[in-house]
């Protein structure tokens, strides 16, 4: 299956053009909130706790798809389904992967004519 791109073009062409010189804001609350979902993602393993797991990412998922982070929502949803499922193991396998992607996302959100 191929990967989705970091970030979805069309989306965040979209934002730029209704949000104006807020765009950057948005990506600065973006950052912040990822930052904490990331933070409570890995306290729901810590506590193998696979509902406020399942919680975390689908309310990441849904931050992430709205700004366009297509490969950071598509892990979201991968943890969502094994969270769900129980598996938290391999929900957490995936963990790295969606921090290394967050912050691809973030840097090029921030970079002029990248996004």
């Amino acid at each position: 299956m191929q990967q989705p791109p970091v970030l979805d073009t069309a989306v965040i062409d979209e934002l730029r053009e209704i949000m104006g010189e807020e765009f950057d804001r948005l990506v600065a609350s973006f950052e912040r909130d990822g930052q904490q979902r990331l933070q409570a993602l890995h306290q729901a393993f810590s506590a193998d706790d696979a509902e406020q797991a399942r919680q975390q990412a689908h309310s990441f998922k849904g931050s992430s798809g709205n700004l366009g982070a297509a490969r950071v929502a598509a892990l979201c949803v991968e943890i969502e389904q094994y969270a769900r499922g129980g598996d938290l193991p391999a929900a957490a396998v995936l963990m790295e992967a969606l921090e290394n992607e967050f912050l691809k996302a973030c840097d090029q959100l921030k970079t002029p004519g990248m996004a």
